[in-house]
């Protein structure tokens, strides 16, 4: 743990790797792990059992709930809640104020690889402001969430989608445009 900080709550069996950087007032629960290169943001919440790979922001007034993943290279925002269980691949960005529902995964590379090839380049995954993702979605490499779409439960996002759009099904499509905007 680095640099002047206010102490750091950490649960039982939980490993903080060296070059975590904290905010101040962040809660760490019970058998969690946090790898080098690591940020976590003022007022932040790491419920049990979740890891954290290298190279994950996550800004203030975060909620990350029990057996969350994140695989490297994620930047999330400000007042954002991740439900338990998700996976959240390399390359994803979520923008402030998003929500997303329980057993959500996101996909580093689009189409499967053959044994042996050389491996593209990730597409990164960006979800806007206030969007919400919805319970079991899974969202492909390259796509863009747009600010304030709804993701429905257990849709699969293989494009992009509008912003205050909502999207169900299996590929995702656009059901209608949120009125509450």
């Amino acid at each position: 743990m680095e640099g002047e900080m206010e102490p750091v709550e950490i649960g039982k069996f939980s490993i903080i790797e060296p070059g975590v950087i904290f905010g101040k007032n962040v809660r760490i629960g019970n058998f969690v792990r946090i790898m080098p290169g690591t940020v976590i943001g003022d007022n932040t919440i790491i419920m049990d059992y979740v890891k954290l790979m290298p190279k994950t922001v996550i800004g203030n007034d975060c909620k990350i709930d029990d057996y969350v993943n994140t695989s490297g290279y994620v930047k999330i925002g400000n007042n954002i809640r991740i439900k338990r269980c998700s996976m959240i691949g390399q390359a994803v960005e979520i923008e402030d104020g998003a929500w997303i529902g329980s057993c959500v995964t996101t996909t580093r590379i689009r189409y499967p690889k053959v044994v042996g090839e050389e491996e593209e380049h990730e597409e990164w995954i960006k979800i806007g402001k206030s969007a919400m993702v919805g319970s079991r979605a899974l969202l492909l490499a390259g796509i863009t969430i747009g600010e304030g779409a709804v993701i429905g439960a257990g849709a699969i996002v293989t494009k992009n989608c509008v912003p205050f759009g909502v999207y169900v099904g299996c590929p995702a499509k656009l059901v209608r445009m949120r009125e509450d905007r």
